[in-house]
């Protein structure tokens, strides 16, 4: 499921003439494009994206259309094929599920339900694959799902409703774009992935990116009641987010959606770094220390200024304090492997330290909080990380 199309051989002259058509289909599409480092990023869908890089001559558009749906996928091929048309000169398309050659979306869209059948059957037969990020296309966390439920951007399924429902119902659970157009349901489906990925709950307001998610998962909302004032929504989400940022309520006589939209990361999660899985709230700050190889991960707060506690994890011993006096302590056996834990108080500050080991990989893990208080939570979270589980 992935969709490349690579401009070759372009002067300087046609690859910015190429970038300005790219900018054109974008404005005219309504979507938006960003600079990140050497490449840009189109910005189609929570789920979708694509990659615009440049290697010598070339200039390489690429998506991966496996999260997204048989709509985004069809999206791509569609505006690679008008880029052909709008710039004379060599193209290669790319296409592994063969849509630029027939345009048939009926069979793409089956070769959609197919995967997510065999999906399903993943989900149901195998432990280890049910606890790896089989939702988004990426994210650096992993929702914690209950024993006998399936976590979806929908909420939580159990196993009999998951293993029953008809793969047509599941689609709009797992992929974004599952019609031609982007319809009512496209939007909807949109918001709730992206509540579900990036919502913060009652931290909405916490930094600028939170901000800016917010007011996007509202603008797809107002979007879908707009193209389909008869289509549930997640209303009393919708006016908790709007309460928050101070935003006009235009969801007037929506009806609401069966059941609550779920936010993960206002919750608990596994936040992911390397082959390593650090339990914290979805909503902390994080931030990457190159220095010590660290991941850090600030408690959320709701207000500026606002510091309670911080996790530091590293596969490096060097972000511990005394690690020989941790591994003085009574080691204990945790789900994530051999785990040595000491707390203790400095300079007013509450310590907590811990090593990892599972066969001869090591986590170390640094934490500290401005109250005792805040100790037995930190010491839960710690027992709780370890490594990713290898199929």
């Amino acid at each position: 499921m992935f969709v490349q199309l690579i401009c070759r051989d372009r002067s300087p002259k046609e690859i910015e003439e190429l970038y300005q058509i790219i900018g054109a289909i974008c404005e005219r599409e309504g979507i938006q494009a960003e600079e990140r480092g050497d490449a840009v990023e189109i910005l189609v869908c929570p789920q979708g994206k694509i990659l615009v890089t440049e290697e010598d001559r070339d200039v390489t558009l690429t998506a991966n259309t496996r999260h997204a749906g048989a709509g985004f996928h069809a999206f791509c091929v569609d505006i690679f094929k008008d880029i052909e048309e709008e710039q004379p000169g060599k193209y290669e398309l790319i296409d592994d599920l063969e849509y630029a050659n027939d345009e048939d979306f009926h069979r793409l869209h089956h070769v959609y339900e197919n995967e997510l059948d065999y999906i399903r059957n993943l989900i149901l037969t195998d432990p280890d694959f049910r606890r790896k990020n089989y939702l988004y296309d990426e994210t650096y966390f992993l929702p914690k799902a209950e024993e006998d439920e399936i976590l979806t951007s929908r909420g939580p399924l159990s196993k009999k409703e998951f293993q029953s429902m008809e793969l047509h119902d599941l689609m709009d659970y797992f992929y974004v774009w599952n019609d031609w157009d982007r319809d009512a349901r496209f939007y909807r489906n949109a918001a709730l992935t992206l509540l579900a990925k990036e919502g913060v709950g009652e931290y909405t307001v916490m930094n600028d990116a939170t901000i800016k998610t917010a007011n996007e998962i509202c603008d797809y909302l107002e979007i879908a009641h707009e193209k389909d004032p008869a289509l549930p929504l997640p209303v009393d989400t919708y006016f908790l987010l709007i309460n928050l940022l101070g935003r006009e309520d235009r969801l007037k006589d929506c009806p609401k959606m069966a059941g609550p939209a779920v936010q993960y990361r206002s919750r608990d999660v596994y936040h992911l770094f390397a082959d390593c899985q650090v339990v914290a709230p979805g909503a902390a700050e994080r931030s990457f220390d190159p220095v010590t190889n660290s991941v850090n991960l600030m408690a959320p707060y709701k207000e500026e200024g606002e510091w309670s506690w911080l996790i530091q994890a590293s596969k490096d011993d060097h972000i511990l304090t005394d690690k020989a006096q941790v591994m003085d302590q009574e080691p204990h056996m945790e789900e994530g492997g051999m785990l040595w834990m000491d707390d203790w108080e400095e300079d007013g500050f509450a310590v907590v330290e811990a090593v990892i080991r599972k066969d001869e990989d090591h986590l170390y893990i640094h934490a500290i909080a401005n109250s005792d208080k805040y100790v037995p939570y930190l010491k839960d979270c710690i027992r709780q990380s370890g490594f990713v589980p290898q199929r």
